[in-house]
């Protein structure tokens, strides 16, 4: 099942989907009987690539997702009252966005830019944080890279839990759970990730405190003249969309959410 999802996922994903529309399209065409369906189908792809090439529209697909959770902001100990109440919060949790071990390159190389957005932050609220522990959660391989990195950039031995056995999130909220029982926890991934993970953890009976990082649309709405260009990142930004909503959707089919 867990194969299933990510690959049948994956072929509705902006650029699968369009191309997949396109060649049926085409194929159609060439079949005097089905022509002008397949006109009909290869306009579709068309039209959907095209459009989601346009940063307007595939930032108003990720929008309703970035903007469910605030930034999380914690003063230091020395500096005030914290924005948001975190004296009674015992883990700061980091979810893995991806990586592959690499031998003989940078750590950071190994890591996903999204896991290292995830690791910085966590390691900068472990520090604001007094008297809490790290726990990082991933795959095998995943695992032990975050690992390795945020006992590079100085968080004690002891205070880091790595959680290995998960595969995606439906399985990190299970064993997190686990691991931290009802303690609270401030709980760190993509801002785009965020509104499903909150869902899996609560349907785990745990009450996380949001820290979203990796934010892929700006607060400025400014329009500028380049967003009528179409570009590779507003398809990105589209693709990440389409991953975040088919997930809701498929957690919500399973009842996971």
């Amino acid at each position: 099942m867990y194969l299933f999802k990510k690959i049948f996922s994956r072929l509705f994903f902006p650029v699968p989907l369009s191309l997949e529309l396109i060649w049926v399209g085409l194929i159609l065409v060439w079949l005097r009987p089905q022509r002008q369906m397949g006109k009909w189908i290869l306009s579709g792809g068309v039209v959907i690539f095209t459009l989601l090439s346009f940063h307007p529209i595939s930032n108003a697909l990720l929008e309703p997702l970035e903007s469910q959770y605030l930034p999380l902001k914690v003063q230091s100990p020395n500096a005030g009252e914290s924005i948001v109440e975190t004296r009674h919060v015992k883990w700061v949790v980091v979810l893995s966005g991806g990586g592959a071990e690499r031998p003989g390159y940078p750590l950071a190389s190994q890591l996903s830019s999204a896991t290292v957005l995830r690791l910085v932050e966590g390691i900068a609220l472990y520090q604001k944080l007094p008297g809490v522990k790290m726990l990082i959660s991933g795959s095998t391989g995943e695992a032990v890279l975050m690992h390795q990195f945020v006992l590079t950039f100085g968080v004690p031995r002891e205070d880091v839990v790595v959680e290995s056995n998960s595969r995606d999130t439906k399985d990190q909220s299970r064993f997190i759970a686990d691991i931290v029982e009802k303690e609270a926890l401030v709980l760190v991934t993509e801002a785009s990730h965020m509104p499903r993970s909150m869902a899996l953890f609560r349907k785990q009976g745990l009450s996380p405190i949001a820290a979203p990082v990796g934010h892929r649309i700006g607060q400025s709405t400014e329009f500028q003249w380049w967003d009528l260009v179409p570009s590779a990142e507003s398809l990105k930004v589209a693709e990440r969309a389409f991953y975040e909503y088919l997930g809701l959707g498929w957690a919500a089919l399973r009842g996971q959410i």
